[in-house]
């Protein structure tokens, strides 16, 4: 009888067996170790290097965003400038050694770039900049779309392509509406991070993006609220900063840590660096001014305000002799005091020229 009834069991089991189908067993996208493991096998990966003083480290995707005309493009190029001739600079730090950079510049074309990098003489552009051999731009040439592939799939696995090629590991792109311009809906921003991050993972890149920021209140301070799809961005990006214009003059501009993780917030909203907009030679820059505070660059300064500063500027300097001192004193910026005394100085001179009657000097 107990035989009998084992048969049945076995019978039932072997329907039951025969009418399922198999499900693959789960593996786990998880990996688990001891705590002290991890940071045994961190601390054997060397520490990242600065490539853009605290802004950018090796190994990060970082976003450089502003107003469109701030100034974005010259900036970045100008720090691809110093990666690649590993140019010393005592204003901002560079502790990563010269490596190749590659630019992708969705903005200009040759000609504007020239513009940018030139003299021009007899309407003819003399005197080209001598950019280092590591140093290389591209634009977008001949689209050829493989069928199937999406277009922003296309751009990063042409970005990898000449990764391998030329064996680069940092890259800067100007700017990323190019290779996503739906970038204002959450969940195309959001794929397309998580793209571009592992493109850096797998090739271990450091990526430097430019993106523009839609019209902002310039009253208020620049925060991460600032960039377009700002909530997806910044969950994907290790680092980011910003260059805002200043109120003082049109060339002045000043730059600012928005996010970061490798250190701590060097550059915030009581600490920018302050530079001047301006073409040296043959070659674009930004200029290193000062270093100051973001609320003094802003539009809600009243002139009745700036009136009143300019007066206590130009009393407290003819007593101290000193634009630091006088600048520590008020709460701005010596370069501040400079613009403002340099300014009442040309006005003096002007007042005291000769009339119109009297003979020229000349």
């Amino acid at each position: 009888m107990a035989e009998k009834y084992l048969q049945i069991v076995e019978s039932a089991k072997a329907k039951i067996q025969g009418n399922m189908e198999v499900v693959p067993s789960l593996v786990s996208p998880f990996v688990g170790k001891p705590a002290s493991k991890w940071l045994e096998e961190a601390a054997q990966t060397p520490v990242p290097k600065m490539l853009f003083d605290q802004f950018w480290f090796e190994g990060e995707l970082c976003v450089l965003f502003a107003s469109t005309n701030t100034g974005k493009s010259i900036l970045a190029f100008q720090v691809a400038v110093y990666i690649a001739s590993e140019i010393p600079n005592k204003n901002w730090k560079m502790t990563a050694h010269r490596q190749t950079v590659l630019f992708f510049d969705f903005e200009l074309s040759k000609r504007q770039f020239a513009k940018r990098y030139s003299e021009v003489e007899n309407e003819r552009y003399m005197n080209l900049y001598q950019f280092p051999e590591r140093l290389i731009r591209y634009e977008l040439g001949e689209v050829v779309l493989p069928k199937g592939m999406d277009l922003v799939d296309y751009y990063i696995e042409g970005i990898r392509a000449k990764v391998l090629e030329t064996g680069a590991r940092v890259i800067i792109i100007d700017n990323i509406t190019w290779l996503n311009h739906r970038l204002e809906k959450a969940s195309d921003a959001g794929g397309f991070m998580q793209k571009l991050n592992r493109l850096k993972r797998e090739e271990e890149l450091s990526i430097l993006l430019i993106a523009h920021t839609p019209k902002r209140d310039a009253t208020q301070p620049i925060t991460i609220n600032d960039l377009a799809g700002s909530a997806q961005l910044m969950n994907f990006m290790d680092s980011a900063f910003a260059i805002g214009c200043s109120t003082q003059d049109p060339q002045l501009r000043y730059i600012k840590q928005i996010k970061v993780r490798e250190c701590e917030k060097v550059y915030g909203e009581d600490n920018v660096i302050i530079c001047m907009l301006e073409k040296v030679g043959n070659f674009l820059q930004f200029t290193f001014q000062d270093y100051g505070s973001e609320r003094e660059h802003l539009r809600d300064f009243s002139e009745n305000d700036k009136a009143q500063r300019d007066a206590d500027i130009l009393e407290l300097y003819e007593a101290l002799k000193s634009y630091r001192k006088v600048g520590e004193q008020l709460g701005v910026s010596h370069q501040t005091v400079k613009r403002v005394v340099d300014r009442a100085k040309a006005e003096s001179e002007s007042r005291s020229s000769p009339d119109d009657d009297e003979d020229p000097p000349w």
